[in-house]
């Protein structure tokens, strides 16, 4: 956890909107266990060789409005040794999400008025529906946009939802998503048509786009995650407005490699439907593995300096260039790191520091500046370009 160094404690809001039980079958633990399991790897990992010890504390709200799920959540907290915990940082709702969502906004801004609290809050919804893009703005907006939000949607059946539906009758669903006035339907339908019916990349480009600009949050990453069980899949939406938070978020589905998968551009502009370029992207998808990202990595070498010429033809701090570039490609932020100084490399490019110094560190700050190099030109003694 970034900016830890030096604090005694350090404190952390986590939201669970769908806490379910907390215990599933075979014991499988449930994902407010998981929550406060993950604090605990966190702080060991942060303290690791550290001599001054921090205390990561989580303020935990565990929402769950079905009376035998939220019955079987308290009982397994307390079962767990939390039950100490409850009513003081772990907080249980038994109502709907969005019923509650005005109270805890209150609690966590009274606690932290000048909105300095790190807030995640994790929305695993059962289908698609009960989250409203207009929810996530009104908390975003009243928590002085400092939260994260990982927000899940059953995309076979959303999938299913706008195959069956007439135009109609999906923009007054998407009305209800708070996604109205955002999506082109018919320029969703037209690019299904151009994938041979498939709907994952249209889906991704089209709904995924829509929810991140009605959210009004900056940055935001949109990957499918592919069960090992069955085959409804779900899609993963992160939000954040930090391009540093949607960097990590993208660089786990790299670490992990595990059934994340990407519908669409593997450069620059990865939302963009590009007939010419190979259509088992855009269909079959990309999985986060070695070959993917030696892929990426060589298709940012190729765009990557027409990018920088064209936006920044006299130069952008290495944290500008991230706040512009993130969104638009599937790479996280050490990637991007990597892709420049190899730029620099080849002699077409040149880091320096804030006071022009030549950039020697294999890091790169924010306040480094990347440098298109002045081209020569050679003259004739006509005094004709050559």
């Amino acid at each position: 956890m970034k900016g830890t160094a030096g604090k005694d404690e350090q404190f952390v809001t986590l939201v669970d909107g769908f806490a379910g039980g907390a215990l599933y079958k075979g014991n499988k633990t449930g994902s407010p266990i998981t929550i406060l399991q993950a604090v605990q790897e966190a702080e060991f990992k942060i303290n690791s060789g550290r001599e001054k010890k921090t205390r990561i504390t989580p303020i935990c709200y565990f929402i769950e409005k079905d009376p035998k799920a939220f019955a079987c959540l308290d009982a397994t907290l307390r079962s767990l040794n939390y039950g100490d915990r409850i009513g003081k940082t772990i907080h249980l709702r038994h109502e709907p999400f969005e019923t509650v969502a005005p109270a805890i906004i209150s609690d966590i801004n009274a606690r932290h008025n000048r909105g300095g609290n790190r807030t995640i809050f994790f929305l695993d919804q059962c289908g698609y529906t009960d989250i409203s893009a207009m929810t996530i703005r009104n908390i975003s907006e009243r928590l002085h946009r400092r939260p994260e939000f990982i927000v899940n949607f059953a995309i076979t059946w959303l999938t299913d939802f706008i195959s069956e539906k007439t135009e109609a009758q999906m923009s007054a669903s998407l009305e209800r998503l708070g996604l109205g006035g955002f999506i082109n339907l018919p320029e969703m339908m037209r690019l299904r048509m151009q994938l041979g019916g498939d709907w994952k990349h249209a889906v991704e480009a089209h709904v995924g786009d829509a929810f991140h600009r009605a959210t009004g949050i900056e940055y935001f990453s949109p990957f499918y995650i592919e069960p090992v069980d069955n085959h409804r899949g779900y899609w993963l939406l992160h939000l954040a407005n930090s391009p540093r938070a949607r960097s990590a978020m993208t660089e786990i589905h790299w670490l992990k490699a595990n059934r994340s998968k990407h519908y669409g551009n593997i450069g620059c502009d990865m939302l963009s439907y590009k007939p010419d370029l190979d259509p088992s992207m855009f269909i079959e998808g990309m999985s986060f593995n070695d070959e993917s990202r030696t892929r990426c990595e060589k298709v940012l070498q190729e765009e990557l300096p027409r990018v920088i010429r064209d936006s920044s033809p006299e130069g952008i701090t290495f944290g500008d260039f991230l706040a512009r570039t993130s969104n638009r490609v599937i790479a996280s932020a050490p990637m991007l790191n990597d892709a420049v100084l190899n730029l620099c490399s080849s002699n077409d490019f040149e880091v320096t520091s804030p006071l022009g110094k030549p950039k020697k560190s294999s890091k790169l700050a924010d306040g480094d500046i990347i440098m298109p190099r002045r081209q020569l030109i050679f003259t004739g003694f006509n005094g004709d370009k050559e």
